[in-house]
């Protein structure tokens, strides 16, 4: 028993950062070599208030990220998306920062959308009223 304890626990420093050491190295060898990869995707409008019409030009933006090589067929690259925040805006005409966001920043990380800045033109709901005919 205490030649099992003595193999744990004597020198648990140098053990914990020898296992911190090969944790970092196995990663990088892993998810180490990234590849930039250009997506298509239309912009999600954050924000948005009940009773207005928000129409974008252009409706659809290309996000280049790097990915690992190794989520490069993953559902998580799938679920990359581009969004702007409408929220506190009136009707008008606004030119709004497309954003691109990640499910998971570290593996594929975002550096660019194109075109970086999309019209977004804001109008209040018109409510159809029609006329009732009496017989």
């Amino acid at each position: 028993m205490r030649v099992l304890r003595y193999i744990f626990v004597a020198h648990w420093r140098y053990k914990v950062s020898a296992l911190a050491i090969s944790v970092i190295l196995w990663g990088v060898v892993n998810f180490g070599s990234r590849t930039a990869v250009t997506l298509s995707r239309y912009v999600d409008i954050e924000g948005q208030k009940e009773g207005y019409v928000y129409k974008i030009e252009p409706e659809r933006v290309d996000i280049t990220v790097y990915v690992v090589e190794r989520l490069l067929l993953s559902k998580f690259l799938g679920q990359v998306r581009a969004e702007i925040d409408v929220s506190g805006l009136e009707e008008g005409l606004y030119v709004l920062k497309a954003r691109a966001v990640s499910p998971v920043p570290v593996l594929i990380h975002p550096t660019g959308v194109e075109p970086p800045m999309v019209r977004v033109k804001i109008t209040r709901k018109r409510r159809n009223f029609r006329s009732h005919r009496t017989r």
